[in-house]
């Protein structure tokens, strides 16, 4: 696809060639080295909406015959399990930066890089080529860091505007001045990026106060969704009259944005809360018809007619791994909102969708529910994303490292993997996902693993003792043990209090049955040694406004999309994102790992930003802000009988390009 699509979660979001097994890129003038929305992008699935009833229009509607009794028009079918919670783009790379809101905003917005499909080779989107070497220039007195970027004539805004570099510095300069939060300060960092200029339409110069590293330049600003200046700058001047700052970006966060241009394969059309969302084609989208190969000697080629053309990682011959016409071939997307995975399952079965967009896959029982279904496709795919389990460090015990090493050793990741749930996830101890094979530590602490239950919880005990927690009564495994035979009652903290009543807010079973098991175990193994939790499962929507609006919990588990660079981590953990809506909503506060964090964001080598990477997931599964729990396959289903894509075999799985909309054909 031409546009990068944040995934929700951080700004997260490298050259001229890709490492062995490695899923991003190198920048250009660097040693050869995004967003989720988690993007950053980290992400966070979001929404349930109980009991919806998409009445999103008819297949008759939406595809009226020819003369002969043939299709005319094509409506690409998609079901999703929970509703968005915002149209506003600003909003979603914001406070509300979840899946459910990607999936639908997708493809609308350029940006000078993005990713290439299945590679992941770091390539120009909006800009003509890459961007010149990052180099020292005296401005004012002041040293800065800048670098040019060549933008592609032509490509058109959906009300005949060009896009331009205008369009670029003014979301940037709106971004950094509104002091934007959620993905935004992963995306444009203030303390980095200082302003950018123009010299005719289409030449860009960027200006650094500090030379950006990979994560700030290559994976972030490169990576920016750009906005249309002439539709936003209205708004944009509103927002600033509101106030104070944190009311500013409430204007422009509240803003509907009826009739914003788009640049992208299609054009937001309408959203029926609770039923369904429609995107109508773009008939003036400037990459339509763009052909793209991947070549097995690592070359990459796109051809736009009347635009550009463009070759990188050596000279394109020999075999070409895959090639495809960009699109959009759908009159329409329609995103009908269902209640819960089963429905949008049992819409699949009836054929009333195409595909189903879901973070987690398809569960065993509802892949089971598919089988034999005729007209169908299942892929699998290597899983882009983690679930985990976090702590409010602004409240005791949490923010004991002793205590969370415990909890993390009494909870049997294993024994749930392959016997609760049959084998159906994989247990996993560090944030960055095996499948992204050039940045996985798999040498990290690996707390509780191998450990049977008398060991675990002897060794938590052990741990609680050690720091000064104390019992009325101890906990006591039987002799054989295979159960609690005396439960632990009257734990105390070092300082003489009682461990408080915690409680744990985790998806219900309904929306992701795996984790409500992982919480129902959690609370059980806790209260048997006398740590009092009570699990509460609930709607995503309840869970992030609890956690991520008002930091209002003790524990809570969800999940995240991650983006192949993992400079989420400084997102998620760095003691700068511990606000009100931030990523690091737990608040961990840990100066050594701050120092960790800040080093990769200014680091511009690979290998050096390799080795960062794996010394922070270390010392992350050691000091415990998150236990990561589990990870899963990505398994999806799709109308095979009515619909195919260039290609099914991806990272993260198709959910992670959104489905795509742009790309997908009709048989």
């Amino acid at each position: 696809m031409r546009f990068n699509r944040w995934m929700a979660l951080c700004g997260l979001l490298v050259a001229l060639f890709l490492l062995p097994g490695c899923t991003t890129e190198a920048a250009p003038e660097s040693t050869p080295t995004p967003v989720t929305e988690a993007t950053a992008t980290p992400q966070s699935e979001v929404g349930e909406v109980p009991g919806a009833t998409p009445t999103a229009p008819s297949e008759a509607e939406t595809e009226p015959e020819g003369p002969s009794g043939e299709e005319t028009e094509h409506v690409y079918r998609i079901g999703i399990a929970a509703d968005l919670t915002t149209t506003n783009h600003w909003a979603y790379l914001g406070p509300d930066g979840t899946v459910w809101n990607g999936y639908v905003l997708a493809e609308s917005k350029p940006s000078l890089y993005g990713y290439s499909a299945q590679r992941n080779d770091w390539i120009p989107s909006l800009a003509v080529d890459f961007p010149t070497p990052l180099k020292e220039e005296v401005v004012d007195g002041e040293t800065l860091w800048t670098t040019e970027v060549e933008l592609i004539e032509g490509v058109k805004w959906s009300d005949g505007n060009d896009v331009t570099a205008e369009d670029f510095a003014f979301t940037a300069s709106t971004a950094a001045e509104m002091e934007l939060t959620g993905n935004w300060p992963s995306i444009v960092d203030p303390d980095y990026f200082d302003y950018a200029e123009t010299d005719g339409p289409y030449h860009l110069k960027i200006f650094f106060k500090q030379k950006p590293g990979l994560a700030r330049w290559q994976f972030g600003l490169a990576f920016m969704p750009i906005f249309s200046k002439s539709y936003w700058e209205p708004v944009v001047t509103e927002a600033r009259q509101a106030g104070d700052i944190i009311e500013q970006q409430k204007v422009l966060f509240s803003h509907v944005p009826e009739g914003e241009p788009s640049a992208g394969g299609f054009i937001f059309g309408q959203w029926e809360r609770g039923a369904f969302a429609e995107k109508d084609r773009n008939p003036d989208y400037s990459f339509s018809g763009s052909e793209v190969a991947l070549y097995a000697n690592g070359a990459y080629s796109t051809s736009t007619l009347g635009l550009n053309e463009f070759t990188a990682y050596g000279e394109p011959s020999g075999e070409a791994v895959l090639e495809y016409v960009e699109g959009p071939f759908a009159a329409s997307t329609i995103y009908s909102i269902y209640g819960s995975q089963d429905a949008a399952v049992l819409a699949l079965k009836k054929g009333d969708i195409d595909f189903m967009l879901n973070p987690v896959g398809l569960s065993k029982g509802l892949q089971e529910q598919l089988a034999g279904e005729g007209g169908l496709t299942t892929i699998e795919n290597a899983s882009d994303g983690v679930r985990y389990l976090g702590f409010n460090f602004r409240r005791a015990p949490l923010d004991n490292r002793a205590f969370r090493q415990a909890v993390a050793t009494l909870i049997d990741k294993e024994f749930l993997v392959d016997t609760v749930l049959q084998g159906v996830a994989i247990p996993i101890y560090t944030m960055v996902p095996e499948g992204n094979g050039a940045w996985y530590n798999s040498d990290v602490p690996l707390i509780g693993k191998g450990m049977t239950r008398q060991e675990r919880v002897g060794r938590a005990v052990e741990l609680l003792k050690e720091a000064g927690f104390t019992w009325e009564t101890e906990p006591r495994v039987s002799e054989d043990g295979n159960f609690i035979e005396q439960p632990g009652e009257g734990l105390t903290m070092p300082n003489g209090e009682p461990v408080p009543a915690m409680g744990l807010f985790a998806p219900s079973a309904g929306y992701d049955p795996l984790r409500s098991t992982f919480a129902i175990w959690i609370e059980r193994w806790l209260n048997e040694v006398g740590i009092p939790l009570r699990a509460n499962l609930t709607g995503f929507n309840v869970i992030v406004e609890k956690v991520f609006d008002q930091q209002d919990f003790d524990m809570w588990i969800l999940g995240w999309g991650l983006t192949p660079f993992p400079d989420y981590l400084e997102s998620f953990f760095h003691s700068r994102h511990s606000a009100l809506e931030g990523y690091n909503a737990g608040g961990y506060n840990n100066p050594d790992f701050d120092r960790l964090a800040d080093g990769l964001l200014s680091e511009t080598d690979l290998e050096a930003a390799r080795q960062q990477v794996f010394e922070m997931q270390a010392f992350l599964a050691e000091d415990l802000p998150y236990v990561v729990l589990f990870d899963t396959p990505i398994v999806e289903t799709y109308r095979s009988e009515r619909i195919e894509y260039p290609y099914t075999d991806t990272w993260g799985g198709l959910q992670s390009v959104a489905g795509m909309p742009s790309l997908v054909d009709f048989r």
